[in-house]
């Protein structure tokens, strides 16, 4: 798969940024789940089984992870990754969707549960631009640019409800 230049630097800028540039926003635990079973015959999990993991941990270093049930909790609920739209990733193991749902919550009731889609769709450059360098991405810089992109909308997503000191 071909991407350009520009998208592979954005991606590569958004992995840069400080593990704490959204430190302040206070989250009780961080919850991911792939959930694959919608997509008949999906087989990512044979190629990604770490991929919760990899999401829990990434956004749990952009956050204030306290631990406290009183702030608002993450709920990553992966549905689909896919190429092309088809669940059946290839031996290769390329993917360019990611599908998921968000939700914030709390167990006190503090804050309205917020629920979204989130999509995520690598776009290959189908016709040649000139002036543009087109370079093809290894399965693990694929990988990390649709996780970050992914963990990047959940965290900036995250309600300003739960952003809220309560300490004042």
């Amino acid at each position: 798969m071909k991407s350009t230049i520009a998208k592979l630097t954005a991606a590569t800028a958004i992995a840069l940024l400080p593990l704490g540039a959204f430190a302040a926003t206070p989250i009780s635990e961080v919850n991911v789940k792939a959930d694959l079973t919608e997509n008949v015959g999906a087989n990512a999990m044979q190629y990604y089984p770490q991929i919760e993991e990899d999401v829990t941990r990434m956004i749990a270093e952009r956050i204030d992870l306290t631990g406290d049930a009183g702030d608002p909790q993450i709920k990553v609920e992966i549905k689909g990754v896919l190429l092309d739209g088809d669940s059946v990733l290839p031996d290769s193991a390329e993917f360019n969707e990611l599908v998921a749902t968000i939700n914030y919550t709390d167990d006190n009731g503090e804050i309205n549960a917020e629920t979204y889609p989130v999509f995520i769709k690598a776009m290959t450059a189908d016709t040649p631009k000139d002036g543009v360098i087109y370079v093809a991405p290894g399965r693990d810089d694929f990988y990390q640019a649709m996780i970050l992109a992914l963990v990047d909308n959940v965290v900036e997503n995250i309600p300003d409800i739960a952003r809220i000191d309560k300490s004042k």
